[in-house]
């Protein structure tokens, strides 16, 4: 990377059932969502999730982190920050985490503003809100 902002992102919005997934076009420009992943099982979860890295010449993977509004990290917080470092002992590259906070609502009301009726929301909402996180962690200013 030579000390240049990562270009290849691989954004996950992790859950317990679905994990969203969205990444950067090869070009590093256009945010694009990715299919979701299903696995319940953690080791293959972060198995999936290496492949993904690996398939896409990742160069940060960046992890929602859902906070409370008074910025604090709950129950699920500390989860998603157990989740990130297993992600990161089976990686080689950095695994950072954004703000997902109401991700999910966000990426509901994009998909219905689209058009798309209830059961075609549910199927694509975590990879849309995997996607609002990779745009909130690419307008974040960097040092």
């Amino acid at each position: 990377m030579n000390g240049a902002a990562p270009r290849r992102i691989l954004a996950v919005d992790y859950g317990d059932a679905r994990t969203g997934l969205a990444a950067t076009d090869w070009t590093g420009t256009i945010p694009v969502p990715l299919p979701r992943l299903e696995q319940r099982d953690q080791a293959a979860l972060v198995a999936a999730i290496a492949e993904v890295v690996r398939e896409r010449e990742t160069e940060v993977v960046v992890v929602g982190m859902p906070l409370g509004s008074d910025g604090t990290a709950g129950q699920r917080a500390q989860r998603t920050a157990a989740f990130c470092r297993l992600l990161q002992a089976a990686l080689p590259i950095p695994v950072v985490t954004a703000d997902e906070s109401f991700s999910t609502d966000e990426a509901h009301e994009r998909l219905k503003a689209g058009g798309l009726k209830a059961a075609q929301r549910k199927r694509l909402a975590d990879s849309t809100a995997a996607l609002v996180v990779l745009e909130r962690y690419r307008a974040k200013p960097r040092p």
